[in-house]
């Protein structure tokens, strides 16, 4: 029986989780993407945009026509930032001709909505016969450090059972864990929330702070995801997992982090130089999240500071003044 992979995006991600699954004895793989100079490299075994030379990929089947990249795929990984997510899966959708898995890999809220990628997900395609189920791949994972054959454990994510078990094998290999997880609600807001406490960690580092803020910021930002997590029907244990924390730690600590280096630079240069080729998805879950927030009055200070930043211009120094001037109370 045929077990194509479609990985739709050649991006960072996309090229990973390709490797991934190539090492893990699945070698056909198809990648489409719209880069040219990425898709020629990946035929080559390479992806100089995103990773160094000397970082050698297998050389990877490439298609640019999205109807042939899918033909007979048996599982389509979604690599592809969250804001474009409703215009990709349409085409993907469009283009199926047999059963399959959907893999979401991106993170955040589904566009133009606040639900959760996974939610969206599964309501766009939730009357066509041909999906089977939908996933999504969640945790502490930077590319650049797969793609290296770090050790890296993360959760397969879906309230089906079954699937998660045959996507599971898809990913596990010598560098590579995955762990089921069927709690999807919390899993989500882990995922979403984590960007936007790693623009706050950002921050923090660029405007000089050492390690005792920075530790207050993620432990009062872990007690704000909570009460998140409980107003959107998550379990409190699931943020204390790889979907929560464990995202949280390698997001909101390394360089490597997109969201954290656009915090350390709007607290350097007052404005953040957006590259438009990066993806800083803690910014679209950041509108999301403050809106939600005001709408069910909760109280989440660090999440409402940052907005006041990023999206009402307000000064930097001035909001966090503010809000380390909050009125004491119990933790």
């Amino acid at each position: 029986m045929k077990n194509k992979i479609t990985v739709i995006g050649s991006g960072a991600m996309g090229t990973a989780v390709s490797k991934v699954i190539y090492d893990s004895q699945n070698k056909d793989i198809t990648i489409y993407g719209v880069d040219k100079k990425e898709m020629e490299d990946l035929k080559e075994g390479k992806n100089t945009k995103y990773f160094p030379e000397s970082v050698k990929l297998p050389r990877f089947n490439v298609d640019y026509n999205i109807s042939s990249a899918l033909k007979d795929a048996k599982y389509i990984i979604l690599a592809v930032p969250s804001k474009f997510m409703d215009i990709v899966l349409e085409n993907v959708v469009n283009n199926i001709n047999s059963e399959v898995i959907l893999i979401n890999v991106a993170k955040g809220f589904f566009p133009k909505t606040k639900i959760s990628l996974h939610a969206g997900i599964k309501e766009k395609t939730k009357d066509n016969k041909l999906i089977k189920g939908v996933v999504s791949l969640i945790g502490p994972s930077h590319a650049e450090e797969i793609v290296l054959g770090m050790p890296t454990a993360v959760s397969v994510v879906d309230t089906d059972k079954k699937i998660l078990l045959e996507v599971q094998k898809l990913f596990n290999n010598d560098y590579f864990r995955t762990y089921i997880q069927t709690e999807v609600k919390g899993a989500e807001v882990g995922a979403a929330y984590k960007n936007v406490l790693a623009i706050a960690s950002g921050i923090s580092f660029g405007l000089g702070y050492g390690i005792n803020t920075r530790a207050a910021l993620l432990t009062r930002g872990i007690a704000e995801m909570l009460r998140f997590n409980e107003i959107m029907g998550g379990e409190s244990k699931t943020i204390m997992g790889l979907t929560g924390i464990g995202d949280l730690i390698v997001t909101a600590t390394s360089k490597l982090s997109r969201n954290y280096n656009y915090g350390i630079s709007l607290a350097k240069k007052g404005v953040a130089e957006k590259d438009p080729n990066i993806t800083v998805e803690g910014i679209y879950a950041l509108k999301v999240i403050n809106d939600i927030s005001l709408e069910k009055k909760i109280d989440l200070p660090i999440v409402n500071c940052l907005h006041e930043i990023i999206f009402e211009n307000k000064d930097v120094n001035s909001a966090i003044e503010l809000l380390w001037k909050r009125k004491p109370f119990s933790e």
